[in-house]
């Protein structure tokens, strides 16, 4: 469990130095906030759909493994992360009803930051370190798991964001990472795509994937630098966010992933998931679709500090009672 911990830690390096790097350039105004529209546009609309492209090919067609690229196993892992998702979103709404939040004062920033974990960046490492053995899919599995997650964020999490899909049109729903999702999948389920991630093509979209972090990362920081000007912490709606997030969450997540009748392959990483602190992008879309990126940003802080307590320890629950994540 010390490992665990200590691994956990260090896989957070990374992102507090890009958000420090952030805060240093927007004091320094390198990066002003009327850039910030254009060089997120540049990470989401291009760098993000290329990521997603890369990993699809890559683990469902490139380096595919037959145990989870048939049809019936990609469906069960993709609806198992629009479902967690769901739970997770659910769950933060209840709480941010409890509270008696309302639109215009963080209910829809609290339910999409609270709601939703980091499902990607933070759970990559951790995954590599309880299954680093050869032959072990289960980051191909992370990954064609984390497809459900990106349809739900990038549909449902956009038009709650957004306050209902009159708010919202149509050319701004049907963009960028939902597109890239659902045309890769097509091609990996159709055979096409053997024909399509030829070399060039796979290197060209790992180089502009790997943009999309450490550009959404550092925006980030600049975010936080400007709400350091008038910034005034919550500690009501930061320890809710923290119990739905940290403590609640998790519960149910396991619960379902317990009464599920999936491949424990994919209750691996619910497991893994359901413990997992505030992901940026709901940040990222809330300073993008008008809502409080100042609510989402104490709630992304908290639940990555308090995890390093919270993760090995429903780690440890869900390794007990739902399935083992002891390595095959």
């Amino acid at each position: 469990m010390l490992q665990l911990i200590v691994n956990s830690f260090l896989s957070t390096i990374p992102v507090f130095v890009f958000f420090a790097v952030g805060f240093w350039l927007r004091h320094k105004k390198v990066i002003e906030p009327q850039h910030d529209a254009v060089i997120t546009r540049l990470a989401m609309d291009v760098g993000y759909p290329c990521l997603i492209f890369y990993n699809i090919m890559r683990y469902m067609v490139t380096e595919a493994d037959p145990r989870i690229t048939t049809f019936a196993f990609s469906g069960q892992a993709i609806a198992c992360g629009f479902l967690e998702m769901a739970v997770g979103v659910t769950v933060a709404w209840l709480v941010a009803r409890m509270l008696r939040l309302r639109i215009g004062t963080g209910l829809r920033t609290f339910t999409l930051t609270a709601g939703v974990q980091n499902y990607a960046f933070f759970v990559i490492p951790i995954v590599h370190m309880l299954f680093s053995g050869a032959g072990d899919p289960s980051m191909g599995v992370l990954f064609i798991h984390n497809m459900g997650c990106e349809l739900f964020v990038w549909s449902v999490g956009v038009i709650l964001m957004c306050g209902g899909l009159g708010n919202l049109s149509f050319a701004t729903l049907f963009r960028g990472p939902l597109l890239a999702v659902c045309f890769s999948l097509l091609l990996a389920w159709s055979g096409l795509g053997q024909y399509v991630a030829l070399p060039p093509v796979m290197k060209t979209t790992e180089m502009l994937g790997s943009i999309a972090t450490p550009i959404c990362l550092i925006i980030f920081g600049c975010s936080m630098y400007d709400l350091t000007r008038n910034f005034t912490w919550q500690p009501r709606m930061l320890a809710a966010g923290l119990v739905a997030r940290l403590v609640i969450a998790p519960a149910v997540i396991l619960l379902v992933a317990w009464a599920l009748p999936v491949d424990p392959l994919i209750k691996r990483i619910m497991v893994i998931e359901s413990a997992i602190p505030s992901a940026v992008i709901p940040v990222i879309i809330a300073k993008r679709f008008g809502g409080r990126p100042e609510v989402g940003t104490q709630i992304l802080l908290a639940t990555t500090v308090c995890s390093f307590v919270t993760l090995p320890i429903w780690l440890t629950i869900g390794g007990t009672w739902v399935v083992s994540l002891l390595p095959d």
